[in-house]
């Protein structure tokens, strides 16, 4: 890590000696492990710590199918560049772990020993990406989009938004973080038995149907929604 922060390069001895106690770190805890890891991840360019860890046999001590290559170093750059509201240190983390089996995602969580927010993170990754290709099309509404998306954190999101190969899911996600995560109802509860809605199961699926509307953009004001709700009570 200091290597690469700092700019200077192991000498000969170190590297060789560094290579040979690389099995070593079976004998270290997951958590210190990840306590390093987390580290790296702070830092300005990780990905230049994954490339030379993958050099010295160190990452794929982590993991065998953990890579420092190309495409990890060229999503982390692009992860730079997005919403800054998101926590960039949880993004890497998921684009690290992009492309892993779910089977392997669950060893390496277990072995780095990961707490419940993180390791949410990497699985909500790898379980959207099995998905992708439900949002690869063109004629989902964004309620539709919304609907896909909203159980998904959003960091894992993002992750997919810069990973997908399709250029209309990528789309889609960038829609949902951008926008469509945003859009409530005008109206809440009190407002519907206002307008005379019984209390009971009705007042959630109104406020449900109503937000669908307003993500399809079907209603854009109180007043559009009230005058829903007006038609939707005159129904039989």
């Amino acid at each position: 890590r200091y290597e690469q922060r700092l700019g200077f390069k192991l000498e000969a001895e170190t590297e060789k000696s560094l290579r040979r106690d690389v099995a070593m770190l079976d004998t270290i805890s997951g958590d210190r492990i990840r306590h390093e890891l987390e580290l790296i991840l702070k830092e300005d360019q990780p990905e230049r710590v994954f490339k030379r860890a993958e050099e010295l046999g160190v990452l794929t001590k982590l993991h065998p199918s953990l890579k420092g290559n190309g495409w990890l170093a060229k999503m982390f750059a692009e992860a730079r560049q997005v919403d800054k509201q998101i926590s960039l240190s949880t993004m890497y983390l998921c684009l690290l772990i992009y492309n892993l089996t779910e089977k392997e995602n669950e060893e390496f969580i277990s072995r780095l020993n990961f707490p419940k927010n993180p390791a949410q993170a990497m699985r909500h990754t790898l379980q959207l990406k099995a998905r992708l290709h439900s949002l690869a099309n063109p004629q989902l509404k964004p309620s539709d989009i919304y609907q896909s998306l909203h159980s998904y954190i959003t960091p894992a999101i993002q992750a997919n938004a810069l990973s997908s190969g399709s250029s209309i899911a990528r789309q889609h996600l960038q829609l949902y973080i951008t926008k469509l995560r945003y859009v409530k109802p005008f109206l809440n509860g009190e407002d519907l038995k206002r307008l005379g809605v019984p209390v009971g199961p009705q007042v959630g699926e109104i406020l449900k149907a109503l937000h669908k509307a307003r993500l399809n953009g079907e209603v854009k004001t109180s007043k559009e929604e009230e005058n829903l709700v007006y038609s939707w009570r005159r129904l039989p």
